[in-house]
């Protein structure tokens, strides 16, 4: 497989520290952001390269030559006139006489990247392009996805966004594999951008389009602060961190009473983040954790409210978060209960289920997608059922006085550490292993 990196953008906002070279060139932590996606791909066997350059192009010739040194073989296009990301591709792809799947990112994101289990989604998905998303602490002004739970992409929700809009924050990261087919929605000597133009397009003609989520390492350094971000997490270890290829704690969070208000809402206009919790997701966002919810939602198999209606309410949710920089690495859910005997109940999900807690079906989902390491993980939650999951699922538990406050008394269970709210329980899980 061909890689294809786009590395011909000026980096504008990034003038105050980058005036004088292209943007792939500016250094993290000492080294510029483009070696980093030459290791990255020589490290997974990825060793044929063409680099898409305009804006001083030449200073990265002249830095990378023919990537020898980095134990990859380098080609380089130059742009005559800028054509966009998906213009400048068809102009590059079709020199390269490459009719195999196509690798390609922005030459401007950071990444850590398992690119191996990368490709092997996407084979399996038989798409034309696969879209590697990820959440992120600035989703108000990214370009978003919706997908489906078989990992179709819906709908693009490119920014600028509406005002009052609800999304998962679910961002497009500037990285895809791509069918050699993708060439036959690009026309030639045109400028085009995938995420505007190409993959809308083609999603519009009913084209499969994937999305691979990931709580990898990505970050978009276009602007002086995330670019000083950047450097921080390479230098605390977090960016080597990151990749699939290494386990990771998480901290596992039940919704209602420790994320929200434990009333589900149907109306989502009185949908509400508690006091604290996101400065408690940025402090989790900014360690090795990842942040995933764990959630009962019984009203649906109860008749209460619809599957759709809990999807709504949690894009609700992940909006408000993100409308403060915090982010929820995963959310899982589990419709189920099988008892019967409620007026309009759903019967579709009276059923016995291994992921209604304190079973831990979603625990173990979570495990394999995200390779969680249990051993070093917790469990926020405010009711004794929270507490008797992350004993089935050998994990800690940590209570918090908001919602039941673990008192509703279904299970008898010895609750030893709980805190007045969230971010107190965050605090407490953090400098335990600070």
């Amino acid at each position: 497989m061909r890689v294809f990196i786009l590395a011909g953008g000026k980096g504008t906002k990034l003038a105050s520290v980058a005036r004088a070279i292209p943007k792939p060139l500016v250094k993290v932590a000492g080294k510029p952001i483009l070696e980093y996606q030459i290791e990255l791909c020589q490290k997974y066997g990825l060793t044929e390269i063409t680099i898409l350059i305009h804006h001083l192009g030449e200073q990265i010739m002249d830095y990378f030559a023919d990537g020898r040194r980095w134990g990859v073989k380098l080609r380089y296009f130059r742009e005559a006139e800028p054509l966009g990301t998906a213009g400048a591709f068809q102009e590059a792809e079709i020199k390269a006489e490459f009719n195999d799947d196509a690798l390609i990112f922005y030459g401007d994101v950071l990444m850590n990247l398992n690119l191996r289990r990368l490709i092997k989604f996407h084979q399996r998905q038989k798409a034309l392009a696969t879209l590697v998303t990820h959440p992120n602490d600035h989703p108000f002004d990214s370009d978003l996805v919706e997908v489906d739970e078989q990992a179709c992409i819906r709908r693009f929700l490119n920014k600028p966004h509406a005002s009052g809009l609800s999304y998962n924050n679910l961002v497009s990261a500037a990285c895809y594999v791509a069918s050699p087919r993708i060439i036959d929605f690009i026309s030639q000597g045109r400028s085009q951008d995938f995420a505007k133009d190409i993959f809308p397009q083609a999603l519009a003609e009913g084209q499969r389009l994937a999305a691979y989520r990931t709580a990898e390492y990505l970050k978009d350094v276009g602007t002086p602060e995330r670019l000083a971000e950047a450097t921080r997490a390479v230098n605390q270890g977090i960016f080597a961190l990151f990749n699939f290829d290494h386990p990771r704690p998480a901290i596992f969070l039940d919704r209602d009473g420790v994320i929200t208000e434990e009333t589900f809402q149907k109306d989502l206009n009185r949908v509400a983040v508690l006091p604290g919790v996101a400065e408690g997701l940025r402090q989790i966002n900014r360690s090795a954790y990842l942040a995933v919810v764990i959630s009962n939602q019984a009203a649906v198999a109860k008749g209460f409210c619809t599957y759709e209606d809990v999807l709504q309410y949690n894009k609700k949710m992940e909006t408000l978060l993100g409308n403060q920089g915090a982010k929820l690495d995963g959310l899982y859910f589990c419709p189920h209960i099988p008892d019967r005997g409620f007026p309009g109940e759903n019967l579709k999900y009276k059923i016995e289920c291994a992921c209604r807690k304190p079973k831990i079906g979603m625990i173990e989902q979570a495990v394999k997608d995200y390779n969680i390491d249990l051993s070093r993980s917790y469990f926020i939650g405010d009711a004794t059922v929270d507490a008797l999951t992350a004993e089935n699922a050998g994990i800690k538990f940590v209570g918090v006085k908001t919602g039941y406050a673990c008192r509703e008394g279904r299970h008898q269970m010895a609750i030893k550490e709980i805190f007045d709210d969230f971010q107190k329980a965050v605090a407490y899980i953090l400098s335990s292993h600070s």
